[in-house]
């Protein structure tokens, strides 16, 4: 078997995951576009700034804690699931950590679980 033949399901399959994950941001995306999505998703910010503060490295510099994109779900009982930040850095670990503990409040009845998208971003 030649070996450019094995690495090709794992090239499909990243290629498939990055599509998920894509596919993923985009239905955040769209919830928020909706009344109710709005809604909860502006309501979240108080937890979002609660786990994200103990991720940030201490420091002056604004750019210190970088950038990252984060997808999850939450049940009916405000529980996140399935979470995934891209790209894999220690701050987004740290969030996605901490977002997974949280217990926000009950989102909007559709979709079902509902998609949150957290697009972290910091500037020099």
């Amino acid at each position: 078997m030649k070996p450019h033949a094995l690495l090709l399901p794992l090239v499909l399959a990243t290629q498939a995951h990055a599509a998920d994950f894509a596919t993923r941001v985009a239905a955040a995306k769209a919830a928020t576009t909706k009344l109710e999505g709005f809604a909860y998703d502006t309501a979240m910010g108080p937890a979002i700034h609660h786990v994200l503060v103990p991720c940030v490295p201490k420091g002056t510099d604004p750019g210190r804690g970088g950038e990252f994109v984060l997808v999850a779900n939450v049940d009916a009982a405000g529980r996140p699931s399935a979470i995934e930040a891209r790209p894999d850095t220690p701050l987004a670990r740290c969030f996605a950590k901490g977002f997974g503990g949280l217990r926000l409040q009950p989102p909007p009845k559709r979709p079902s679980p509902y998609p949150v998208l957290v697009e972290m971003q910091t500037r020099r």
